[in-house]
């Protein structure tokens, strides 16, 4: 019994000395927190403005320019912002430059390196500009020119995507390899791209936002096939179109000659006009005979 006890307080006595170790270790810790936040709160309150985020200034000229990164999108660049950035490369990306050159920074990159680098990547949004309006044209739409021009923006493409040193994704290599082919085989692609796709998916989304309100589940796949079925019923559509234009309002065709002549017969009336308020003061004035009063 008498070793047992020994052994039961050797015990305890161990856990004592390590609960003891561990709250002077806390203790040293929390200290050395409170001193790191210390340091953290004076290098906060000592951070100019020009070692903010540069990619802060960046987001604001485009914003500028009503291109925002959309949050549905994983903070980057959709499609629709995609294009106004191609089709204002060339006020963009000089407001770009200015902006980097302007940051003072001992890692900044060189001036020289700077200038190149917008250069390129501007020269890369307008020679996709003119591939995408090449590519568009329709069946039987595209002329000798148009070939030729598209041959020479897709070498001139080629050639600011290696500069650049980007990665050479799938729809990069299709561009640059068969769409040209492609383009001469069928003479124009234009009407077999992914546009119609697009709208499509919208559709969808529009239908699925009104029946996924439906608490009865089993329901849910026989009104959508309802709705797409009234959506893409050509009698249906042509109700429509007629209500419409049944229901818009029909303007009388005027005759000019004779409306100008009625305008300025007005206009003649109203500057001939007797101004009675001159002579509510005469008249107030006068007395009426004793005989009226």
């Amino acid at each position: 019994m008498i070793e047992e006890k020994k052994a039961v307080e050797n015990n305890i006595a161990d856990i004592v000395n390590s609960r003891k170790e561990i709250e002077s270790a806390i203790s040293k810790k929390r200290m050395l927190l409170g001193e790191r936040k210390k340091e953290l709160q004076k290098m906060q309150k000592e951070k100019k403005r020009i070692s903010r985020p540069v990619s802060a200034d960046i987001e604001n000229i485009l914003m500028d320019h009503n291109i925002s990164a959309a949050a549905y999108h994983g903070g980057k660049l959709n499609g629709v912002a995609c294009r106004s950035l191609i089709l204002q490369a060339k006020d963009i990306f000089p407001k770009f430059q200015n902006c980097l050159l302007a940051v003072d920074h001992p890692d900044r990159c060189m001036e020289q390196v700077i200038i190149d680098t917008c250069s390129v990547h501007n020269n890369i949004c307008v020679t996709l500009d003119t591939i995408s309006s090449k590519i568009r044209l329709k069946h039987l739409e595209p002329l000798g020119d148009d070939y030729q021009q598209l041959k020479m923006a897709l070498s001139n493409l080629e050639y600011l995507w290696e500069i650049a040193g980007m990665s050479y994704t799938p729809k990069i290599h299709g561009v640059l390899v068969h769409a040209l082919d492609q383009m001469k085989r069928l003479k124009g692609i234009g009407d077999m791209l992914e546009d119609d796709i697009e709208h499509m998916h919208q559709i969808s989304a529009r239908i699925e936002s009104r029946t996924n309100r439906i608490k009865n589940k089993p329901q849910q796949p026989l009104v959508y096939s309802q709705i797409e079925h009234i959506q893409n019923s050509q009698e249906i559509k042509v109700k429509i179109a007629s209500s419409q234009q049944n229901s818009q309002r029909k303007f009388k065709r005027r005759n000019d000659e004779l409306d100008s002549s009625l305008k300025a017969k007005k206009k003649n009336r109203r500057e001939t006009a007797v101004d009675w308020r001159h002579y509510i003061p005469l008249m107030r004035s006068l007395t009426l005979p004793a005989s009226i009063q």
